[in-house]
């Protein structure tokens, strides 16, 4: 075969018109794919890489596979800052997403570093801070990336933590705790009357596991909408 293919069988890729897209339809998947492989037409000889969407029940698409690996215009899309037609999506690990949510701050700012897969940070106020330029340096690198390289990760705003207690309390068999509990984070201090409650009840254990749940939720639901597959492993080999 003539053409390079940078994309393996099974690989999941994007469209660049998916940049296009709003979060709630990116949530969505469209304009997400899985590669099948590259096949010969059997007339012209040429290479075509064959490939499904993922955000229908079925069929697959087929295009020669110069066109499917060239760049993309960006004279006719200016705004786009993917470089190829297609790109690999690439898998984050899911714990790194949910650690981010657990050590949340509103003093930070956290994005993904989709090229190192790491966490970065950067501080609200960072003048603060004696190492102001190099905060500098860092934002300038995610001004410039944002969107292809740095992501970012959920914020208090994102996770709502009131909303999570409230779900909580309804998972709960209804009854004195229950109506107890709801009682108390309608009152101010809230969060520190929903502590105090689960603690007087004996049910620490159980709402810990339902945060740690909600947060795995939230992190799927951050990489779908960014369009990146994931897996459960904590860091990529």
């Amino acid at each position: 075969m003539g053409t390079e293919n940078r994309f393996r069988p099974g690989d999941t890729v994007q469209h660049f018109k998916r940049e296009t897209l709003s979060d709630q339809n990116r949530a969505g998947r469209k304009y997400l794919y899985e590669i099948v492989g590259v096949a010969i037409h059997s007339e012209t000889r040429e290479e075509m890489m064959v490939y499904k969407p993922l955000y229908d029940d079925g069929g697959m698409y087929v295009r020669p596979l110069e066109m499917f690996l060239s760049e993309v215009d960006h004279e006719k899309y200016p705004d786009v800052k993917q470089k190829y037609r297609f790109e690999k999506v690439t898998a984050v690990p899911l714990g790194l997403i949910i650690h981010s949510i657990e050590e949340i701050s509103d003093e930070w700012v956290s994005f993904l570093d989709k090229e190192k897969m790491q966490v970065v940070s950067l501080p609200v106020e960072p003048w603060l801070f004696d190492d102001e330029e190099e905060f500098d340096e860092l934002s300038d690198m995610i001004d410039e990336g944002f969107g292809t390289r740095f992501f970012k990760l959920p914020d208090e705003t994102d996770i709502n933590k009131y909303n999570i207690m409230r779900e909580f309390i309804e998972s709960l068999p209804d009854g004195e705790m229950r109506r107890y509990l709801d009682d108390e984070i309608h009152q101010r201090g809230a969060h520190r009357r929903f502590r105090d409650g689960i603690n007087h009840y004996g049910i620490e254990e159980d709402w810990y596991d339902f945060l740690h749940e909600s947060h795995i939720r939230i992190a799927r639901e951050w990489c779908n909408r960014n369009g990146f597959s994931y897996t459960e492993q904590e860091r990529n080999e």
